[in-house]
C-alpha cells in the first residue's frame, strides 16, 4: 500500500491527535490550577479515571475489535478523544465549581479513547505493510511521540498569547476530521487481510501474560525517569526549576527521536536483537544517575534514558503480535492494558518510596526493573513454544 493513501494517512494522524489528546491535560495543568484554584490533590486526582478507562477501553478493544471491526473501533476512539477536548474546554466557560467534575469526566473520555485506539492503531501498520511490519510500527508510536512532544510546546506558545482555548478547541476538530476521515477511508477488516490465509493462532495465555508483565517492568522504568527528571535535579542536585524542566522534554524528545532511528535500523535488523539491546541501556542509566551532579551530566542522562526507552514498548507490541497472526488486536490491547497497570502502580510505588528513600538508592534500585525486563524477554523469544529470532 502506498504510504500517502488516505487508509495510511488517517491512520497516522489519528495516531497524532491521540497523542496531543494525552497530553493536552497534563500540559494544561498550571493554567487549569490558576484558572480554578485547584490543589495539589485534586489536580493530582482528574488523572485516576484516565488509568481505570485506559485499561477499561484497551480490555474492551480487544473484544470489540473482532465484534464491530477495527475501523469501527477506531472512530468510536476518534469520538471519545474529541469529547475529552470538549470537556477539557468546557472548564473556561463553565465556574470553577464544576472544573473538578469536567476535567474527571475529561480524563475518562480520553483514557476510555486511547485504550480503545490500540487494537486498530497497532494492527493496522503490519496489514499495510506486512513486509515491514516492525518498521511500520516503530514508525507509528514515532508519531505518537512527536504528538506528545509537540504538544507541550504547543500549550505554552498559546498560553503566553492569551489564547489557550485554542489548543483543546484545534484537538477536538482534528479528532472529528479523523473520525470522518476514517469512515470514508478503505480500511481493511481483520477478516478481509486474513482471506486465503492460516487460520488465527491459538492465544498461549502463559505467552501473553510474559508480554505484559514485560510492558509493566517496562511501565515502572519509564515512570521513573520521567515523572522524577525535574524532582530529582532541583530537589536532589539544587538545578533551578527552569533548567531542571529541560530533563523532562529531553527525556521526551530523545524518545522521539529514538523510535525514528530504530524505526530505521529494524529494517536491517532484526527486532529481538534491538529489544533485547534496550533494556541493558535503560538499567545502565539507572546506575549512572546518581552521579549526576550538575544540570548539564544530569540532563544528558535523561536524553540518554529517553534514546533507550524509546523502541521498547513499540518492539514489545510488534514481537509480541508476530507471535499470535490474526490475534494482534487482542494481543496489543492487553499490552496497552498492562502498560497502564505499571504506569499507575508505578507512580503509586514511587511516591511511597520517595517519603523514606533517597534519590540515589530509587534510581539504583530501579535497574531491576529493566534487568527482569530482559531476563524475561531472553526466555520469550528463545522458547521452544515460539520461534527464536525471527527476521524482521
Amino acid at each position: 500500500m502506498r504510504i500517502f493513501s488516505l487508509p495510511v494517512l488517517a491512520v497516522y494522524l489519528a495516531t497524532l491527535l491521540q497523542g496531543l489528546t494525552v497530553v493536552a491535560f497534563p500540559a494544561s495543568g498550571t493554567v487549569l490550577r490558576q484558572m480554578h484554584g485547584l490543589s495539589n490533590e485534586a489536580y493530582g486526582s482528574i488523572f485516576l479515571p484516565q488509568t481505570a478507562f485506559t485499561i477499561v477501553g484497551s480490555v474492551a478493544g480487544g473484544v470489540l475489535a473482532r465484534r464491530i471491526g477495527l475501523k469501527a473501533l477506531l472512530i468510536v476512539a476518534a469520538v471519545a478523544a474529541a469529547a475529552s477536548q470538549g470537556l477539557l474546554l468546557a472548564t473556561a466557560w463553565f465556574p470553577s465549581a464544576y472544573a473538578l467534575a469536567l476535567l474527571l469526566g475529561g480524563t475518562a473520555a480520553m483514557g476510555l479513547g486511547f485504550g480503545l485506539a490500540a487494537a486498530p492503531l497497532n494492527t493496522y501498520p503490519g496489514r499495510f505493510f506486512p513486509p515491514s511490519a516492525d518498521t511500520a510500527l516503530v514508525a507509528l508510536h514515532s508519531v505518537m511521540g512527536v504528538g506528545f512532544s509537540l504538544g507541550p510546546l504547543l500549550v505554552g506558545i498559546l498560553v503566553g498569547a492569551g489564547l489557550w482555548s485554542t489548543f483543546p478547541a484545534a484537538v477536538l476538530v482534528g479528532n472529528i476530521a479523523i473520525a470522518l476521515a476514517v469512515v470514508v477511508a478503505p480500511l481493511p477488516e481483520p477478516d478481509e487481510q486474513q482471506a486465503g490465509t492460516a487460520p488465527a493462532a491459538q492465544l498461549r495465555w502463559p505467552v501473553v501474560a510474559g508480554f505484559g508483565v514485560v510492558a509493566v517492568l517496562y511501565a515502572i522504568a519509564e515512570g521513573t525517569f520521567s515523572n522524577w527528571a525535574s524532582i530529582f535535579l532541583n530537589e536532589a542536585r539544587g538545578v533551578a526549576e527552569p533548567v531542571a524542566a529541560i530533563a523532562i522534554s529531553g527525556f521526551w524528545g530523545a524518545l522521539t527521536v529514538g523510535r525514528v532511528v530504530f524505526s530505521a535500523l529494524v529494517a536491517r535488523v532484526r527486532a529481538e536483537w534491538i529489544w533485547l539491546s534496550l533494556p541493558v541501556g535503560m538499567a545502565g542509566t539507572f546506575i549512572l544517575l546518581p552521579s549526576a551532579n550538575g544540570a548539564v551530566v544530569g540532563v544528558a542522562l535523561f536524553v540518554v534514558a529517553g534514546f533507550f526507552c524509546s523502541a521498547f514498548f513499540p518492539l514489545t507490541v510488534a514481537i509480541a503480535t508476530k507471535r499470535f497472526p490474526g490475534r494482534e488486536a487482542l494481543v496489543s490491547s492487553m499490552l496497552i492494558a498492562s502498560l497502564m497497570i505499571g504506569v499507575g502502580g508505578g507512580s503509586f510505588l514511587l511516591g511511597a518510596l520517595r517519603a523514606s528513600t533517597s534519590f540515589d538508592v530509587i534510581y539504583r534500585a530501579s535497574a531491576i526493573y529493566p534487568v527482569l525486563a530482559l531476563v524475561l524477554g531472553l526466555i520469550l523469544v528463545t522458547s521452544s513454544r515460539g520461534a527464536a529470532f525471527k527476521s524482521s
